[in-house]
């Protein structure tokens, strides 16, 4: 019986020492994390358009940089500059002349805020915010012109910070507010009402940015 007392309270004993032994290894892993204070990333990813616009337009290359400040381990504030390249459907879209390199180009700036799921090294996250883009159309498209246009990005993603590195994966969706690049299209068949439903889409984002905290 004294055998049996002494075998359970030694095995007790080991497993209360792995279980500290483990938590410390994970209060390490946590602390040794940078998830406070000022982080710089730039990236990279795809951009490309929804509905009658994403018939149109083909999705292309995005790319950005990111200035992020993080007073806890859930809320992060952001400034980002952000830009795309995307061409024409040639299918759907009749241009004349030719142009060299992407018929249309973005570029923007937004202010986004930054919700964490959790408040481990290894977070999912929910973001939403404002911002503006000017779009330049390079070709000659009827329906398609210069703007300003703004929009409220909704979405999310899943970052990783490992001591003072950080990568971070987002997707979000572009809500397109007063857009003008893209207008109703006058028919060429007489009687025939203008393709108002040309005009109609958003904008997806999808990429992954590599940086720092300090």
């Amino acid at each position: 019986m004294k055998k049996a007392t002494v075998g359970v309270v030694a095995g007790m004993a080991v497993l209360t020492l792995g279980a500290g032994t483990a938590l410390a290894r994970e209060d390490n892993r946590e602390s040794s994390a940078d998830m406070r204070g000022v982080s710089v990333l730039v990236g990279g990813g795809v951009e490309g358009y929804t509905s009658a616009l994403g018939a149109d337009i083909r999705p292309g290359a995005a790319y950005g940089a990111t200035l992020m400040l993080r007073p806890s381990k859930v809320l992060g504030l952001e400034l980002g500059y952000s830009g795309a390249s995307n061409n024409f459907n040639r299918g759907t879209v009749t241009t004349s002349g030719t142009t060299r390199g992407p018929d249309v180009m973005r570029n923007g700036a937004q202010a986004v805020a930054t919700l964490g799921l959790t408040a481990a090294p290894l977070q999912p996250y929910v973001l939403a915010g404002v911002g503006l883009s000017r779009y330049n159309v390079r070709a000659e498209a009827a329906g398609f012109q210069d703007d300003t246009v703004g929009n409220v990005p909704l979405g999310g993603g899943l970052r990783l910070h490992i001591g003072d590195f950080t990568a971070d994966a987002r997707v979000n969706y572009n809500v397109l507010i007063d857009q003008q690049f893209a207008t109703a299209v006058p028919s060429t068949t007489p009687g025939t009402p203008v393709n108002e439903a040309f005009s109609n889409g958003g904008t997806y984002t999808g990429t992954l940015n590599l940086g720092a905290t300090f």
